[in-house]
This record gives structure tokens, C-alpha cells and sequence, in this order.
């Protein structure tokens, strides 16, 4: 039934609980700056409509609660406008901090423990904390033990939810105390007004649904507060909305319930509880086991399209088992979907801790996959590799591998744009997936695809060696070094001193050192070995470039001054914590030949580190490039992704 009642009338005699499959508070400092505005242009004895609350009282919902005065809660659950319902008890809350300053007087201390009682928390009958609202188990504890707490907790915010909810409480309890410190008006007076207004001037439109899947349809078209939905909460919309209109009894609901609540507990405890990647998900999942073209990809419009209940007239079974098998392929794509991302983190590919050593070369792969920076063109075909053999590292690392090679070698070495050979990867993820493409023929495509794009000739050519080549802006320079660093630290049985996290922290600018410097006006040394031309053409030469965190420091000196020893006062090669400039101490002067020397080295590590093995191409080069033709339609997706430097 329909209500329009007051905040007051809203929680009395009610528990509220946010399910565990909505997302987290998402609201920012814009949508709680005008929640404020809003109240403060409210009139004395007007109403200000603040919008439909949905909710629901699970079937197996707890017993009725009691509190120590007697008084009784029905628990129920907010399928719509939890984002509100907390900013309100953050500023109620806010308010009864406020009410409690030195120099009040007794009423507003006691208003404040009735705020305490109807909006916070009231006492059980064992002695514990009743709260008036509960989150969903991703962010409640931390609403609980920080945000309403009268001291707050030593864990701090963790994940985009709960700094949200800090950011809001901060904000509120700032705009609370430039009211009442501002001298212009009675803090006590303020306050009291203001409770006032939340209490009995702001109303609502209460909608209490008893089915589980009804509130899907009302959910869609309720947005809070210029929060509007994802792509990701519209499927899940349509699929409890669905499940009502089936004309025999299903479980649907109930799945797709436990598969979001598992989806955003992935996406959120990864930090990926965004717009971008929850689309991002959907999309990838979409494009390995419905249709890799993904020009017809049309976000949650291609789902409603494809399992459009009119399609099916007489065979809702069939429909049926279709959404529920979507909805479990979504839910484990989530996972794989996150450790794609968040490769380093402790859960990241659990199934495959049955081989420790090969996951974590899985680890590192996908990590230098995370480092080009161009991971959507491959997550369906890793998505397809992780399904078809969930327990079995060593494919997947084999494709990763590849997928890391193909990266390079094409966004990078060759630098092409970032979609390019996308339509031959979702095409080869689709069939694997669905087609039922071999393995050994998923990987001789994938490197039929490599060689269509990036020719061997073409990765091998170093004719532009003696060329004026200006590698200092490679978009792919950073990379290629810090590959090189782990090669030279792993000859010495070691891993890098420097994370590239920590590389990547600072300006690209200030990690990369010119040896040969770029100004040399005024520098007898540099100008003895490099005339202006010859200067000029070698300053930006790949063997004349190093990682460093001390580019500043070496300046212009002399290569001698640079290099230094194991007993120079001062930052030098001899002593960097990088491996490639300890590596420069190897030579004794710094001329025109020492750098074609080192690009030499480079260039020649370059091809084996990116090279693969070609023995699962059978047909000739030309045939594979055939192959290749075949799998790419020229289809370019809406999201490019970007180099991170």
C-alpha cells in the first residue's frame, strides 16, 4: 500500500536492514551538499517531499525484536532508498553529537538521547545495541564500529563505500559546527530546529512489497539523488522481475540475489565497485558466451533483448535454466574478472593455489599485463580459458603469456591503438567458450594473431638504429626497462629493489635519466665527445636511457661523476637501486659508441623476451596471416583503454 508519512512515523517500530546484495553508500559531497541545502531552505510547518521508500519483509525474517522499555521492531529490508535513510541517520547523528557541546542546555542533552533511542540505536533486552539501521555486511561493521560509534575504530575506511561514509559524516559534522559557531544565531536554538525539520516536515512515500522479485521493475526507475543505475543493476532488475512472470515456480530470485551480493562483494573488496568496471564485467561476460561482436553490444538493452520472455511463448522452462545458467557464468566471470585486475591480491585465483609455483607465475603474468595497461581486449578469452579449466594454471598462464606478447608487440612496440585485434580475441574467447574450440587450437590463433600484427620483420627491424628516434617519449619506455631490470636482477638470483608501483608513483619525467644529459651547453666533457648534431641525434636514443629515482640529482656531470663507486659520498650508478643503472658501470666512458653498444644489447634482448615459439603455426606465414584475416571484421569497441603513464 501507498503511504506519504513523516521520518517519524518511518522508523517507528521498525528495524532497518540494507540487503546484502545492493551496493554500498554511494553518495558524494555533491549529493549531500544539496541534501543540506534542501533543508535549509525548508520552511517552518511545510513538507518537502524526499521521495519513495520501497521495502520489503523477507518471508523468513527474524522474529519481532523488543527493546528494554517494551517497545517493538519489525525488521525490514530497504530495497529502495538506503542512500537517503543513511545520510539522514548520519545527520541525526551529527545532530545528538552537536546537542551534547559545553554550554547547552539539559533539554538538548536529552533530546539527544532520544535521538539516540528513534533514529540510532536503542538497548535489548540483553543489554546490547539495538541500531535502527543496518548496511549491507561489506560496509555495516565499519558504520557500526566508526561512523556511529562514540569512539571510533583503529581500522580506518578500507573500501570506496566506507570512505564515502567517513567523508559524509566529516562533512556533515563541519557544516553543523559553521552553523552553530557562527555567532549570528542560537547554536542550541539551530539544532533543535533542525532535528525538527528532519523529524516532522520531511515526507515520504512509503511502498511495502511482500515478493521477492516485485521490486525490481519499481527499483530501475528510482534513482537516488542523481545516482542512476548501472548496467549491472538493471540486469539484475530485469532478471527479478522476470522471474514473477514465469508461469511456474522458480528459484531465480534467490539466485540472482546470492550472485550479486557475491558479485559486489568481489568488485568492492578489489576496489572496483565503479560504473566503468561494472559495466566492464558485463560486457566481457557478454562477448565470451553470448556474442563477440561487439559492435552489437548495447549494455543491459542486448540482456532484456536476448532473453525477452515473448521469445520464448511457450517454453518458460527452457528461458528459465538460460537465466540461471547467466546468472552463475556472471557470477564466476566476477571472480575472474577481479584477479584480471587485482592480480596481486591474497584471494586472486584460489582455485589454482592447488599449484603454488605456477600461480604465481600466473600472478606475474597478469601483472605485466596490468602494467601495458590493456587488459579488456583479452578478458574474454581469459574468462573462456578459466571456465574451461578452472583447475589448471598452466593453460592459463600459456595464454596470458601470449596475451602479453601480443600486447606489447603491438600496442606498444609497434603502437597501434589499443582496440586493435580486439574483434580476433573476443572471436577466439566466443568459440573457446562456447564452440567448442581445442586448446591447442585456441593458442595456435592466438599466435597466428601476433604474427598478422606484428610481423616478425617488423619487431626485429632495428634498420632505424642509427636514426634520430626519439625513444625518451615511448609510451611503452617504462615498461620495456623495467622488464629489463628484472632481467638483470634475476641474473643475479634477485628480485627488483624498486616495485613498479613505486616506479609509477613518481612523474615519468623524473624517473627516466638521459646519461648522456640533454643540455650539455657549458660541459667541457660532453662537448668533447658529442658535437651539436651528433648530440642531438643521440640524447634520446633507447641505449642512452635508464630508470632512476635520482634523475635531478645527476643533473648534467661528467659520465664519471654519474658512474662513481661503491665509496661515493654522493647518489651515483655504483650504489642506484636499480639494477640497470648498476649496470652501467661496465663501461668507461659514455660516446656515441658505448650508446649504440647498449641499444644493441637492448634491442637484442628485446626479440628473445618477446619472441614465441612457432611451432604450433603449421601453414606458411602467409597462410597465417590468412587465418588472421579471417578472425578480424575491423570491429572497434566504444572504451579504449589508455597507457597509465
Amino acid at each position: 500500500m501507498d503511504n506519504v508519512i513523516s521520518l517519524n512515523d518511518l522508523f517507528h517500530n521498525r528495524i532497518f536492514k540494507v540487503p546484502d546484495y545492493q551496493r554500498g553508500y554511494s553518495w558524494e559531497r555533491r549529493q549531500v551538499r544539496e541534501f543540506l541545502e534542501d533543508l535549509e531552505l525548508l520552511a517552518p510547518h511545510r513538507s518537502h517531499y524526499t521521495g519513495t521508500v520501497v521495502l520489503h519483509e523477507p518471508p523468513t525474517s527474524e522474529s519481532i525484536l523488543m527493546d528494554v522499555e517494551g517497545k517493538t521492531y519489525n525488521p525490514v529490508e530497504i530495497v529502495d532508498g538506503q542512500q537517503r535513510l543513511t545520510t539522514i541517520v548520519l545527520l541525526l547523528d551529527g545532530i545528538r553529537r552537536a546537542l551534547t557541546a559545553d554550554g547547552f542546555s539539559n533539554t538538548a542533552r536529552t533530546l539527544s538521547q532520544g535521538i539516540v533511542k528513534n533514529y540510532i540505536a536503542a538497548e535489548n533486552l540483553n543489554g546490547q545495541r539495538l541500531f535502527k539501521l543496518s548496511l549491507n555486511k561489506d560496509t555495516n561493521h565499519f558504520f557500526k564500529t566508526d561512523i556511529l560509534a562514540e569512539q571510533p575504530g583503529v581500522e580506518g575506511a578500507e573500501i570506496a563505500s566506507e570512505q564515502r561514509l567517513s567523508a559524509a559524516k566529516k562533512q556533515i559534522a563541519d557544516y553543523l559546527a559553521s552553523k552553530v559557531n557562527a555567532g549570528e544565531i542560537d547554536g542550541e536554538a539551530y539544532l533543535l530546529g533542525l532535528y525538527a525539520k528532519i523529524a516532522t516536515q520531511l515526507c515520504f512515500t512509503l511502498y511495502q512489497v511482500n515478493d521477492d522479485a516485485e521490486v525490481g521493475v519499481i527499483f530501475e526507475v528510482m534513482n537516488d539523488r542523481g545516482k542512476p543505475l548501472t548496467d549491472l543493476e538493471k540486469v539484475k532488475n530485469f532478471l527479478l522481475h522476470t522471474s514473477t512472470r514465469l508461469d511456474l515456480e522458480n528459484s531465480l530470485a534467490q539466485s540472482v540475489n546470492a550472485a550479486w551480493s557475491k558479485i559486489l562483494q568481489q568488485l568492492m573488496a578489489t576496489g572496483l565497485a565503479y560504473n566503468e568496471s561494472e559495466n566492464g564485467l558485463l560486457r566481457a561476460h557478454w562477448l565470451s558466451h553470448y556474442d563477440p561482436r561487439s559492435k552489437q553490444w548495447n549494455g543491459s538493452r542486448s540482456v532484456k533483448s536476448r532473453f525477452d520472455l515473448r521469445n520464448y511463448p511457450d517454453n518458460h522452462k527452457e528461458l528459465l535454466g538460460q537465466l540461471l545458467s547467466y546468472t552463475e557464468v556472471l557470477r564466476s566471470a566476477s571472480v575472474i574478472y577481479c584477479d584480471a585486475y587485482r592480480p596481486n591480491r591474497p584471494d586472486a585465483f584460489a582455485t589454482f593455489k592447488v599449484k603454488p609455483a605456477v600461480r604465481r607465475q600466473v600472478i606475474i603474468w597478469s601483472e605485466k599485463l596490468r602494467r601495458i595497461g590493456v587488459i579488456a581486449t583479452f578478458l574474454p578469452l581469459l574468462i573462456a580459458v578459466r571456465e574451461r579449466w578452472p583447475n589448471d594454471p598452466g593453460k592459463y598462464l600459456e595464454i596470458l603469456q601470449l596475451c602479453e606478447i601480443f600486447a606489447f608487440r603491438v600496442y606498444r612496440w609497434n603502437g597501434y591503438r589499443s582496440d586493435t585485434g580486439q574483434s580476433a580475441f573476443y572471436r577466439i574467447g566466443y568459440e573457446l567458450a562456447v564452440g567448442g574450440k581445442s586448446y591447442a587450437d585456441t593458442v595456435r590463433a592466438i599466435k597466428s594473431e601476433i604474427g598478422y600484427r606484428c610481423r616478425e620483420r617488423d619487431f626485429h627491424n632495428d634498420d632505424s638504429a642509427e636514426q634520430s628516434v626519439n625513444w625518451y617519449e615511448w609510451g611503452g619506455l617504462r615498461y620495456f626497462l623495467y622488464e629489463y631490470e628484472e632481467h638483470l636482477a634475476a641474473q643475479q638470483n634477485a628480485s627488483p629493489i624498486v616495485s613498479w608501483d613505486e616506479l609509477t608513483r613518481n612523474d615519468r619525467r623524473d624517473t627516466i635519466e638521459h646519461i648522456l644529459p640533454q643540455t650539455i651547453a657549458g660541459q667541457p666533457y660532453w662537448q668533447s665527445l658529442f658535437a651539436a648534431p651528433d648530440h642531438a641525434h643521440r640524447q634520446h636514443d633507447l641505449g642512452n636511457l635508464t630508470l632512476t629515482k635520482h634523475n635531478s640529482h645527476y643533473g648534467n656531470k661528467p659520465f664519471h661523476d654519474k658512474k662513481g663507486d661503491a665509496n661515493s659520498p654522493t647518489h651515483c650508478y655504483a650504489k642506484a637501486p636499480f639494477y640497470v643503472e648498476r649496470d652501467l658501470t661496465r663501461w668507461q666512458d659514455w660516446n656515441a659508441a658505448a650508446i649504440a653498444e647498449r641499444r644493441a644489447e637492448l634491442l637484442e634482448w628485446a626479440k628473445s623476451r618477446w619472441s614465441f615459439d612457432r611451432s604450433g603455426l603449421e601453414t606458411s606465414p602467409q597462410e597465417n596471416v590468412a587465418e588472421a584475416e579471417e578472425f578480424h571484421d575491423d570491429d572497434v569497441i566504444d572504451h579504449v583503454e589508455t597507457d597509465d603513464e
